[in-house]
């Protein structure tokens, strides 16, 4: 799944500019330090001070000076994503993405979400070579697809 291959509510890249953030998702539920959180990682090369984290219906973005990036993202509230054209949404069922990533879903998992339990996975490369470190991970609750994070090693 390559990060440009996807549109978040259809209209967002996973980088995109600051100024389009209550435009596409609305004015931020709340908005923190990234350096009191301490992230291992970040989606900008070179995190600042003034680097924050932007909460909007569950999910989280990173916002490093103008620019923003989706960290995680939930299907709640009418989010969604198109993906190479496909819409993505919390109607959007297991079987559903098998016929999108068969080999993933092959290797479906279990993971521990805070508050939330044990739910099903599924990891996807963030490149087509398989250089990064990094992949993406689809949370699924209640056979629905749930959230999408990307999850990079510390």
């Amino acid at each position: 799944m390559l990060a440009e291959d996807i549109r978040f509510n259809g209209k967002t890249e996973r980088i995109f500019d600051l100024k389009d953030f209550e435009k596409v998702f609305g004015k931020p539920d709340s908005i923190r330090l990234m350096a009191d959180q301490e992230p291992c990682a970040y989606i900008f090369e070179e995190g600042t001070p003034e680097d924050r984290y932007l909460y909007k219906n569950g999910s989280c973005f990173e916002n490093s000076k103008e620019k923003v990036g989706v960290n995680e993202f939930r299907f709640m509230n009418g989010n969604y994503i198109l993906y190479k054209g496909k819409r993505i949404d919390a109607k959007t069922t297991l079987d559903d993405v098998r016929k999108i990533f068969p080999n993933s879903v092959k290797n479906i998992d279990q993971l521990e979400r805070p508050g939330e339990g044990k739910l099903p996975v599924i990891r996807l490369r963030e490149d087509k070579e398989g250089i990064s470190d990094g992949h993406i991970n689809i949370y699924f609750k209640n056979n629905l697809i749930h959230s999408i994070w990307w999850w990079f090693p510390c």
